[in-house]
């Protein structure tokens, strides 16, 4: 009895190890649990704002379509840098992708400050127009040989100029202001020969002081962007200049992005266009509620602007662009037209 009981124990302990050893062997083989790959997500904009509303749109989608294998972290309100500093970040290969400037792409393509000449675009269907052309293809490839891919482009707003205390009219009204830009060069050459004025370029948190601060006499922003920061707290009145369609990209590191699998490429881009559009009618939304709101806080809303005087001087500004493609701003004019 005692013999049989021992072989007994004998079997349980061969199948407990054995057991083990298949565990054992089965935990040697198992394949970690994919980490998500990570990509930051920058603007300049408030968490309020509708480019960070879309932005959180886009990361949720992202997430639930990757089944968790993209996640997109998303800074506002500059918490990585100037617009420059991010898109230098992306060329560099960082995990970066950001709503930035065209002007910052201009940087490695110059051609690309053409899709803001002031101006331009008698309505955004002239824009889509641009931005759809080969023209534009051929300026992304080059963008993207500095590492940077476009993803899409987002409608920012039409951009007037608002003023401490000074009516503007004509440009005889704004000769002589020191208005805030960015430090862009189709801005600066705007400022001195559309307006007349001095170009301060300067960080778009640090405006809000400046106004306060009598640092500068004005700025030029969408409506939609100067009520996100509360300029209007600092001014008194808003021209409708409507000097400029702001066109923004949406932009992102290419080795990250190349780095994801088809499949995940697929849904990252389609919910960046889909980011895009959602930009693009809050923006288009937001113009004339953005212009109530302002009245409704106190600022003088300039309407009988003398727009023509203003465009006349805007043919001078392709002159500052030596660097520009011949030719450049009649092709990019007949495509705007649908010619």
């Amino acid at each position: 009895m005692a013999a049989e009981f021992s072989r007994l124990r004998e079997r349980q302990m061969r199948k407990m190890l054995a057991a083990s050893a298949v565990a054992m062997m089965a935990a040697s083989m198992a394949v970690p649990a994919q980490a998500a790959t990570v990509v930051r997500f920058a603007h300049m904009n408030s968490p309020e704002h509708f480019v960070h509303v879309a932005a959180q749109s886009m990361a949720d989608s992202v997430a639930e379509r990757s089944n968790g294998e993209i996640k997109v972290e998303l800074f506002p309100s500059g918490q990585l840098g100037e617009n420059g500093a991010v898109t230098e970040q992306m060329s560099f290969g960082a995990e970066v992708m950001g709503q930035v400037g065209i002007g910052m792409l201009a940087d490695y393509a110059p051609d690309y400050s053409i899709v803001l000449y002031p101006f331009l675009y008698p309505d955004f269907d002239g824009a889509k127009r641009l931005l759809a052309s080969d023209l534009i293809k051929e300026l992304e490839a080059k963008v993207a040989e500095n590492n940077i891919k476009v993803l899409c482009y987002a409608h920012f707003g039409v951009r007037d100029l608002y003023t401490r205390d000074k009516e503007v009219r004509s440009p005889g009204d704004s000769n002589g202001l020191s208005i805030r830009v960015q430090p862009v060069t189709i801005y600066t050459e705007m400022v001195r020969l559309v307006f007349g004025g001095a170009a301060t370029p300067m960080p778009w948190p640090d405006v809000y002081s400046a106004l306060a601060q009598g640092v500068i006499d004005a700025a030029e922003a969408p409506p939609s962007a100067m009520i996100d920061q509360k300029h209007f707290e600092n001014t008194k009145f808003f021209i409708q200049t409507n000097h400029m369609t702001d066109i923004v990209p949406v932009t992102v590191s290419a080795s990250w992005f190349n780095n994801l699998s088809a499949e995940n490429q697929a849904i990252f881009q389609e919910e960046a266009t889909i980011a895009c559009d959602s930009m693009t009618d809050a923006s288009i939304a937001s113009y004339e509620a953005g212009i109530q709101t302002l009245a409704d806080s106190g600022m003088t809303i300039i309407s009988d602007v003398d727009r023509e005087a203003f465009a006349e001087r805007a043919g001078g500004i392709a002159s500052a662009f030596p660097e520009w493609t011949d030719g450049l701003y009649d092709r990019a004019k007949a495509i705007v037209d649908g010619q």
